[in-house]
């Protein structure tokens, strides 16, 4: 896909997104840029001088050490979300878990999903039929079909996305439109969701745009699936099955395409990044990966995104006055409507629990890693994370000669804290893959219809049958 490529405004209904950026160019002050490509300098300053940073007059608080960060993680009753505005947009109103408070509400929506995805009740067990039978081969096989295609050279952001959409988006049924990039819809309105700073018109107007062509996407399949009575068992034909409606359906699925799918492109080029760094580790990683031991493999990739996370904080809105770190030096008092940016990259950093933080080690316990969250907001999809994220690399690891592409594409490079950039080469005459097939549902397809963004009906293609 080329950022060069210029296209009809995004009025247009036909083609929307395509030929756009996945990725938008950065257009903040370069010292802000220059902080989210090196942070620890800065974050490492900060927690052994300043841990909790408090400005009252800008109600702004930055929060930098492992206990902080996880007290304000499992403090939900203090510290709420500050997405719900945008996600009503992605969804249409309908209340997804990522912006909610503890509610009867939440409890429904959050055992409704997992009863859909194959979740255990208490969120720590996962029944293996889904992850294990379907999303694992999957992503696996797809991820060897990329690698075997890609000659001798793979770039890593076309990877995680085209395996990462293909995949789970099959599993939740919901097949991408032919006459739009879903992966640039997804991308734009999870950084949407995200934003910080000033207030952006562009790419307000953008998500809106995206938000209204999604759901009438959804929309135009979840119809055509109830008037077809197929009786597929994906996570679309289990939503209605469980009685669910369309508005609910269509609201549930948005939130977890844009939430979930462009995470993998965010995370794989940075680990990749991380094992290039340092030659010991990766060959280890590869003599995981070719040998089969996918354990192993996971404790690698896992070590390598504590050197460079999904991003390096997130954010909370302080409901009520909280004491953070009472009892201790550095406690302060957080008043309500602070906004709180606590950086869980510094907290994997923070030596007073993370033992020689600077130091790779593959064997490290769970607890010195917050890669998922903790508490009401606990990443949903932590389980498929972390079984799926090694598997999509371990067809690339498991090639001889893995190395950087000559020149700059061979070094990561970001927009924000989105990479844009990362390209590697192997030796082609020794491809380490099989090329094999795979369905994860069995029941009909047809083409997904061609869809009007402005409505939620779909125009039907003749040649769909």
């Amino acid at each position: 896909m080329s950022d060069n490529v210029v296209v009809e405004s995004l009025e247009t209904p036909a083609g929307l997104g395509v030929g756009r950026p996945v990725v938008r160019p950065w257009a903040g002050p370069k010292l802000i840029q220059w902080l989210f490509q090196h942070p620890e300098p800065v974050l490492s300053i900060l927690r052994d001088f300043a841990p909790i940073l408090l400005w009252k007059k800008g109600k702004l608080a930055l929060v930098t050490r492992y206990d902080d960060v996880k007290e304000v993680f499992l403090a939900d009753d203090a510290f709420g979300v500050p997405y719900t505005e945008k996600l009503n947009v992605i969804t249409g109103g309908v209340p997804f878990i990522l912006g909610m408070e503890d509610s009867r509400e939440y409890r429904r929506s959050r055992d409704a999903m997992r009863s859909v995805m194959r979740l255990d009740p208490t969120h720590k067990v996962v029944a293996t039929d889904d992850i294990e039978t379907r999303l694992a081969p999957a992503t696996e096989i797809a991820s060897e079909n990329f690698v075997s295609a890609a000659g001798n050279r793979v770039d890593m952001l076309e990877l995680s996305r085209k395996v990462t959409f293909d995949v789970l988006l099959d599993y939740f049924g919901t097949p991408a439109p032919r006459n739009g990039d879903i992966i640039v819809w997804a991308t734009r309105l999870f950084e949407s969701i995200f934003h910080v700073g000033k207030p952006d018109p562009e790419l307000d107007r953008e998500a809106q745009a995206y938000a209204e062509a999604l759901r009438a996407h959804l929309q135009s399949l979840t119809e055509a699936r109830r008037h077809s009575g197929d009786d597929c068992d994906d996570v679309l034909g289990r939503c209605i099955k469980l009685g669910l409606s369309d508005r609910e359906i269509v609201g549930q699925l948005a939130g977890f395409i844009v939430a979930g799918l462009p995470q993998p492109a965010m995370i794989l080029p940075k680990v990749i990044e991380q094992l290039l760094r340092r030659p010991k580790m990766l060959a280890q990683a590869q003599e995981a990966a070719r040998r089969g031991d996918d354990a192993t493999l996971a404790k690698y990739v896992f070590e390598a995104m504590r050197f460079d996370p999904l991003a390096p904080f997130l954010q909370r809105i302080t409901k009520r006055e909280h004491v953070l770190a009472a009892g201790t030096s550095r406690a302060k008092l957080i008043e309500p409507g602070t906004h709180v940016m606590f950086f869980f990259a510094s907290a994997m950093m923070d030596e007073r629990r993370v033992p020689n933080p600077k130091s790779f080690n593959p064997e490290r316990p769970q607890e010195n890693y917050v890669l998922f969250g903790y508490g009401l907001h606990q990443c949903f999809g932590i389980h498929m994370n972390k079984r799926l994220l090694p598997l999509m690399l371990k067809p690339l690891l498991k090639q001889h000669g893995l190395r950087r592409a000559s020149g700059p594409e061979g070094h990561l490079r970001k927009q924000g804290v989105f990479p844009d950039q990362m390209v590697v080469c192997f030796d082609a005459g020794r491809i380490w893959a099989i090329s094999r097939g795979v369905r994860l549902i069995t029941c009909p397809r047809n083409n997904p219809p061609q869809v009007d963004p402005t409505t939620a009906r779909p125009n039907q293609n003749p040649s769909s049958g």
